[in-house]
């Protein structure tokens, strides 16, 4: 991987049926920064996700890496790390095969929290929802890839563990760029340097908090 990469994703148009979900969004990110993105419910940040991933086919998308001509859409998911809203490390999985799958070093995560020292050969299915969230987060933001989307990386941890994720979320912008989304749009702010807001299908760009209060998204 080169030292600094750019990420574009543009045109994204997505429809069901007769419901216009995604109108042309886009959406850039690169090493060195955080791409936060806000929006209420049922705007669309999850399905756009997804649409960059692969995990739903949208009508139209453009991505492209770096300066490159043509995209491989087969490798995205070795160039992004997704952390989705649902869990994605399996049920019967225990804690230390997902680090060892991924390639990342568990040592971290018990840094983290010692608590997760008694977690490491335990089966998903045994552990808590905040702990889970804690782990997959860690992992793929230490996971080797040129950029990592998280989608609600903050939702149903303690407000002391979304200071340290802040923290490491922080310390990983410097090897690869970082996109998020998450309802605790505060902790969203704190954490990027560029900002979008979806609304109608489309991107939005956020220049300061009286963009948000503008468009609807915060009350005066």
């Amino acid at each position: 991987m080169q030292s600094e990469n750019t990420l574009l994703v543009d045109s994204v148009t997505l429809s069901f049926g007769i419901k216009q979900v995604l109108n042309g969004a886009y959406i850039t990110a690169r090493t060195g920064r955080v791409t936060g993105v806000l929006g209420r419910n049922g705007t669309g940040k999850s399905c756009l996700f997804k649409c960059i991933m692969g995990g739903i086919k949208p009508q139209n998308i453009f991505i492209r890496f770096n300066e490159e001509r043509q995209t491989d859409y087969r490798h995205i998911g070795n160039r992004i790390k997704y952390l989705p809203q649902q869990v994605f490390i399996p049920a019967s999985m225990t804690l230390g095969e997902a680090f060892d799958l991924y390639g990342v070093g568990y040592e971290g995560l018990i840094g983290f929290d010692t608590i997760f020292h008694s977690y490491r050969n335990r089966p998903l299915y045994e552990l808590s929802g905040g702990a889970i969230r804690i782990a997959e987060t860690y992992l793929i933001l230490h996971a080797k890839a040129e950029f990592c989307i998280l989608d609600e990386p903050f939702s149903n941890i303690a407000p002391k563990y979304v200071e340290k994720m802040q923290r490491i979320i922080d310390e990983q912008k410097a090897t690869k760029g970082i996109i998020i989304s998450d309802h605790l749009y505060e902790s969203v702010m704190e954490s990027t340097d560029d900002l979008f807001l979806m609304s109608d299908g489309y991107t939005l760009p956020v220049k300061e908090r009286e963009d948000l209060i503008r468009h609807g998204y915060l009350l005066q």
